[in-house]
């Protein structure tokens, strides 16, 4: 019988999936407003919004369909990949975006969800739903049997 996935799996699942949606509302949204984009000289090309959400999209993608089959590596690769989607968030607001007033609740934002989606990968049952248990996926050799 398998066993029932933890609230903080559920979490980090949710985080995934944000980010995926996320990363198709950006690609469609460059394509849809491609021409506007263009016109107006946006500081980021439509091909670079649209390619990284689309990466997003499929990255995140591929990220839950291994939380779903359970694959030890998922874990740090949610941590992993939400650093990286805020680095590209904190280079693109920085060097290409014109400064705004929320500052500081974007920056207490981002390191509030790296603590939260940190303290729920590192939490007792979300490591052992990403365990795998030896016993039942090597059969027992015995050093006796021929």
């Amino acid at each position: 019988m398998p066993r029932k996935r933890p609230f903080g799996v559920t979490l980090l699942m949710w985080t995934v999936l944000s980010l995926s949606v996320w990363g198709a509302a950006r690609c469609l949204a460059a394509l849809r407003s491609w021409d506007v984009l263009r016109e107006f000289a946006s500081s980021l090309s439509p091909l670079y919004l649209a390619a990284t959400g689309a990466g997003w999209c499929v990255a995140g993608g591929a990220l839950l369909f291994n939380i779903l089959r359970r694959r030890t590596w998922a874990r740090p690769a949610v941590v992993a990949s939400l650093l990286v989607w805020l680095l590209e968030y904190w280079v693109e607001r920085i060097f290409f975006e014109t400064p705004r007033m929320n500052l500081p609740f974007a920056l207490t934002g981002s390191v509030a969800v790296v603590i939260i989606v940190w303290i729920l990968a590192i939490l007792p049952g979300v490591k052992s739903f990403f365990a795998k248990s030896e016993a039942h996926e090597q059969p027992v050799e015995e050093p006796n049997s021929a």
